[in-house]
């Protein structure tokens, strides 16, 4: 057959869906990177907020701003990329928006989970998601290049941590009903930042 004839039958027939068919053990594998990739953000997130400039520990922040200043800038820049990948719909992604069109077509993954009111419970989070993009558009991966001035929507700190809890809580809803287990987003090291700049409070 003529490599164009060829061309022209394969446009012909039925598109495939990019996600058809999974098995059990793939989806856990998929499971896995997303719980990954939130455990990390929650880590930043962590640790960016226990070194935030509180008056307890200003003054040791202030003494060593040439670490912290940019630690903590470093950190969201991290926080902001990992969120992006947990809610991107690239398909390549280990994300929420994968996991969701997964679900879609084999329910049988996780029963008794609905889709549509975990879709639901993402949408009050819009707003600090857009913010974050914008962040890790023009900050964090990359910097995007334009001659208009573009308004950069501050990112909230309360806003960011109660949508980190409401993805924690969906991840775990899901895996739960796929695996029967949940997972903690909290190392043991978690504090650790914070018994850091104590010591070194107490060492003035």
């Amino acid at each position: 057959m003529h490599p164009f004839e060829e061309a022209s039958r394969k446009a012909n027939q039925p598109t495939k869906t990019i996600i058809e068919e999974i098995s059990a053990e793939e989806f856990k594998v998929l499971l896995e990177e997303l719980r990954k990739q939130l455990l990390d953000a929650s880590m930043y997130f962590d640790i960016w907020e226990q070194i935030w400039p509180t008056s307890h520990v200003v003054d040791v922040i202030n003494r060593y701003k040439g670490f912290f200043l940019p630690v903590k800038s470093a950190l969201f820049d991290q926080f902001s990329i990992k969120i992006c990948t947990v809610t991107g719909n690239d398909p390549r992604l280990p994300s929420f928006y994968r996991i969701f069109k997964i679900l879609d077509t084999n329910p049988n993954l996780t029963p008794g989970v609905d889709v549509q009111s975990l879709r639901k419970r993402l949408k009050p989070h819009k707003a600090v998601l857009a913010a974050i993009k914008s962040y890790r558009n023009t900050t964090a991966a990359h910097r995007d290049v334009t001659t208009q001035v573009v308004e950069r929507k501050p990112v909230l700190f309360d806003e960011s941590k109660r949508m980190l809890k409401e993805f924690q809580g969906i991840f775990n809803m899901v895996y739960k009903a796929a695996e029967n287990a949940t997972w903690s987003f909290q190392t043991l090291e978690h504090n650790d930042a914070s018994s850091a700049l104590n010591d070194l409070n107490e060492q003035r």
